[in-house]
C-alpha cells in the first residue's frame, strides 16, 4: 500500500466483503519488515509521530508487567522490554509472531509473545499488567467494545492503556495540486474500507481491511468501558520518528497533507 492509494475514489470500496486480514499480515510478514524499518530502541505510535523519548507517556516500567497488544514484528515489545518491563505481546499473525521471536532473540530480550486476537484476549488473566500499549492495531478490530473492556479487564487497578492509530482526517482528503480536497465525509459513523497492499515480491497484492472511526468514537468506547481519559494527542507530523520506514513513504507521495495534518493519534487513559 501507498499513501497515493488512501484516495477513496482509486482504490477503496465500500463494500460488505471482508477479506482474511490474518492470512494477508502472514503473506506480507517477511515484506513488511524489510519495507518499513522501525526501531527497537524507542517505542513508536505511529508513522511521522514522536517515540516516546520525545512524548514521555509510558513513565517507569522496570519490573512492571507490560503487554504491547498487535505487536506485529514486535518492535515496541522489545523497547519496553529494554526499559526494564516484563512483556507479554500479542498479535493474530502467526508469521508475524515468527518475525516478532526472531527479532527479540536477535535483540537478546526475552518476551512473552502469543498469538491472539486482541479483540477477545481470552488467554489473559484479570487484573495482570500494570500497562498495555496498542499501536496502529486498533483499526483493524470490528468490534471496539469488546477489545475495550477486554482490555479493562486484564489491567490492574491504576493501570495505563495507551492507544494509537492512523488519524481519521487523512482519509478523507486527497492532495491535488493545488493542495487538497476532500473525499468522503467525515466518519461520524465507522466506515469499512477494502484495499490491497502491493509488495514487489508478491504477485498478488493481499487483501485487506480496516475502519475508519472518529476520535471521539474511540473516545466515548474506552469511557464506557471504564476507562479514566487522561490525554488525547495529536503530534505535529516529524520525520524524527522511531517509524521511519513508512514515514518516508508517506512524506514522499502525500507531503503536502503530512505537513498540515496529525498523521497519528494518541489517547491515554487508565483503570480507575
Amino acid at each position: 500500500m501507498r499513501f497515493s492509494d488512501l484516495a477513496f475514489q482509486n482504490r477503496f470500496e465500500y463494500t460488505h466483503y471482508m477479506a482474511d486480514v490474518r492470512r494477508s499480515w502472514d503473506k506480507i510478514a517477511d515484506h513488511y519488515s524489510r519495507r518499513y524499518k522501525i526501531s527497537t530502541d524507542n517505542v513508536h505510535y505511529g508513522p511521522l509521530c514522536p517515540g516516546d523519548d520525545i512524548l514521555g507517556l509510558i513513565g517507569n516500567i522496570k519490573g512492571k508487567k507490560v503487554v504491547d497488544l498487535g505487536c506485529g514484528a514486535g518492535q515496541n515489545a522489545i523497547a519496553l522490554a529494554r526499559q526494564g518491563g516484563i512483556v507479554t505481546a500479542v498479535d493474530f499473525s502467526e508469521k508475524q509472531i515468527g518475525q516478532a521471536r526472531g527479532l527479540a532473540k536477535k535483540n537478546k530480550v526475552k518476551i512473552d509473545f502469543r498469538v491472539g486476537d486482541i479483540g477477545g484476549l481470552l488467554s489473559q488473566r484479570n487484573n495482570g499488567f500494570d500497562l498495555a500499549v496498542s499501536a496502529c492495531a486498533i483499526s483493524f478490530v470490528k468490534n471496539i467494545d469488546k477489545a475495550f473492556a477486554s482490555i479493562f479487564r486484564i489491567l490492574k487497578r491504576g493501570g495505563k492503556f495507551i492507544l494509537s492509530d492512523m488519524n481519521p482526517l487523512q482519509y478523507i482528503i486527497d492532495q491535488t495540486d493545488d493542495g487538497v480536497t476532500f473525499n468522503s465525509v467525515y466518519p461520524y459513523n465507522p466506515i469499512t474500507i477494502n484495499w490491497d497492499w502491493e509488495f514487489d515480491q508478491l504477485d498478488k497484492a493481499p487483501d485487506f481491511h480496516h475502519y475508519v472511526r472518529s476520535i471521539s468514537s474511540y473516545f466515548n468506547s474506552l469511557t464506557s468501558n471504564g476507562f479514566v481519559v487522561s490525554k488525547i494527542l495529536e503530534p505535529k507530523s516529524t520525520m524524527k520518528t522511531p517509524h521511519i520506514g513508512f514515514s518516508k513513504e508517506i512524506m514522499e507521495e502525500y507531503g503536502y497533507i503530512a505537513r498540515h495534518i496529525p498523521i497519528t493519534f494518541i489517547i491515554v487513559c487508565g483503570k480507575p
